[in-house]
């Protein structure tokens, strides 16, 4: 197969462009890219359930070192607090302080920017399409996985 053709290989390419923009556009906020996705999670999350660092880990598949040191950095920069938890004190639930809120809001304001923009060329019936498509791939993956 050629690589004009290769589906995942374009996937991949879009991805890292979006993952590009994105990071760009988030470090003016003193974040980077998976601190950000990070902070997106924890605003989604936290106010359904306590949120801990192995449900980061296992949310963006990185290592536990990987995320002590994000979360390390993060706390000390004033983004997120870890407080223990009545039931188990060696558990530390990972909560959004209002900085973290104000850098979510921000955030995400420049995702619809790169959303409207990565879009801006298709029409309605195109972008619907487009996400039928990647929702068909996505659900064919899964069986795999």
């Amino acid at each position: 197969m050629n690589k004009e053709m290769n589906i995942g290989h374009k996937i991949i390419h879009i991805s890292r462009q979006i993952d590009r923009i994105i990071g760009k556009r988030v470090a003016q906020y003193g974040v980077t890219n998976i601190q950000a996705k990070i902070i997106g999670f924890l605003y989604c999350e936290s106010s359904k359930r306590n949120i801990f660092q192995k449900d980061i880990e296992e949310r963006f598949d990185i290592r536990r070192s990987s995320v002590t040191s994000v979360l390390n950095l993060m706390e000390s920069n004033g983004i997120i607090q870890r407080v223990s938890v009545e039931e188990d004190g060696r558990l530390k639930k990972i909560m959004l302080l209002e900085k973290g809120r104000e850098i979510q809001s921000a955030v995400y304001q420049q995702i619809v920017k790169v959303e409207d923009y990565m879009t801006e060329a298709l029409t309605p019936g195109e972008r619907e399409l487009l996400f039928e498509l990647l929702d068909k791939i996505s659900e064919k993956i899964s069986e795999e996985d």
